[in-house]
């Protein structure tokens, strides 16, 4: 006679990271601090010694940082009890680009540009 065998097991439990890091464009009436896009183009800056690339997803952070937000650093916290200093939208993450441009003999270099883009704010 056939039969058939079953065995639950519970999945492993994985705990998923909040993303606090708000991301906004021009148009959001979003007062917090968030991250807002910018492209920096070399080409209007007039560097032509760039050769890639010509423009590139920079980013910038801006908004308010209310007491009513935990800051990244306790330390801040901190200050904003005992002093009148308030924390500020800045980066938390950021990344590089890959750069091709000419150097001052006129050779080619191809780099990484460490903290070119910014991926996150945070109040700090």
């Amino acid at each position: 006679t056939p039969y058939i065998e079953i065995e639950f097991r519970d999945a492993p439990k994985k705990r998923i990271k909040r993303n606090l890091s708000l991301n906004c464009d021009e148009n959001a009436n979003e007062t917090r601090c968030c991250r807002y896009p910018l492209t920096v183009d070399f080409e209007k800056f007039g560097w032509d010694w760039i050769i890639a690339p010509k423009r590139y997803e920079a980013s910038y952070c801006a908004g308010e940082c209310m007491l009513s937000f935990l800051p990244k650093y306790e330390h801040t916290h901190v200050m904003q009890l005992s002093t009148s200093a308030i924390p500020c939208c800045s980066p938390k993450k950021m990344s590089s680009i890959k750069l091709l441009y000419f150097d001052m003999s006129y050779n080619v270099i191809y780099s990484t540009i460490p903290n070119m883009v910014v991926e996150k704010c945070s109040c700090s």
